[in-house]
């Protein structure tokens, strides 16, 4: 009987942990179902850990580049609802898929907060080795895991002009209701498990503890950095911001009424919000932290 008990206890463990693997830290591979409505390039940028896939949407103005960076488990085509206005404002935008979403090319380890940064900073790279993109002036919109990973690039890379964040997770418990989805877990001790395993597997658990401290990320914006939330996100509470209020140097963080964890762009103010924060922006790549 001892042996029984021992023997559906390990067979447990095992199914856990084939469940929390493939179920919660490996993105389903979503098959990009919208395409943009304007004119666009397909592109291929090559990192060290693979092939990232995207689509470039010039304008006729280009008075800078948009990097779009979608969340976990997402893909570029959902961050087709920022595109359209950004082109008609006078931006190029470059909508990527992050390693091991969409239709970029999976990662030999499990993909993870590093694999958001790789794909930002390569995205980066890509826009500047670019003869007709205006790189002198690069911004980044990230939602929520990737206005995380866009956080992380801004504290270090001196090459952005400015961040703008919607949804952003903000903690390491946001971090694991983000990933977990549907999947409802007590944070102490599930949550907090399922977290750090997923920063193990992905090879960043001291990286996260140490150089990349949430707390000291946010108060090291190099570029000016600006925060939008929704008030009734489910996924990611609107608690998380007040980080982003009280102990930043983000320039600006602002809290709408729409519902959902993808809906602040629909606030009928959102996009007066990120023009004038990107108007009173100008001229100031960096900024004094505290």
């Amino acid at each position: 009987m001892k042996y029984f008990l021992i023997i559906v206890l390990i067979m447990g463990v095992l199914f856990v942990r084939h469940y929390m693997v493939y179920s919660i830290f490996t993105p389903k591979k979503r098959a990009t179902k919208k395409l943009p409505s304007l004119l666009y390039e397909n592109i291929e940028i090559q990192c060290t850990k693979g092939m990232i896939r995207g689509w470039l949407m010039k304008s006729e103005k280009a008075d800078g580049c948009f990097i779009l960076v979608h969340g976990w488990g997402s893909n570029r085509s959902t961050m087709l609802r920022y595109a359209d206005s950004l082109v008609v404002k006078g931006y190029d935008v470059l909508l990527i898929d992050v390693l091991g979403h969409g239709e970029s090319d999976s990662v030999q380890k499990q993909v993870s907060i590093e694999t958001f940064v790789i794909s930002i900073q390569a995205a980066i790279d890509f826009v500047e080795a670019r003869s007709n993109i205006n790189s002198h002036a690069i911004y980044v919109l990230g939602h929520s895991m990737g206005g995380l990973a866009a956080s992380i690039v801004n504290a270090t890379d001196l090459r952005l002009n400015g961040l703008i964040t919607d949804s952003m997770p903000t903690s390491l418990e946001s971090i694991s209701n983000s990933m977990a989805g549907k999947v409802t877990l007590p944070y102490r001790p599930f949550g907090w498990l399922i977290v750090s395993w997923f920063l193990v597997r992905g090879g960043v658990f001291f990286k996260t503890r140490g150089e990349w401290r949430l707390d000291r990320v946010f108060n090291q914006q190099l570029a000016p950095a600006f925060s939008i939330h929704s008030c009734f996100d489910q996924k990611v509470p609107v608690s998380c911001v007040d980080v982003l209020m009280h102990t930043s140097n983000f320039k600006e963080v602002i809290k709408v009424n729409t519902k959902g964890h993808h809906n602040c762009v629909q606030d009928e103010h959102f996009w007066r919000y990120v023009f004038q924060f990107i108007e009173s922006t100008k001229g100031e790549k960096g900024y004094e932290t505290t």
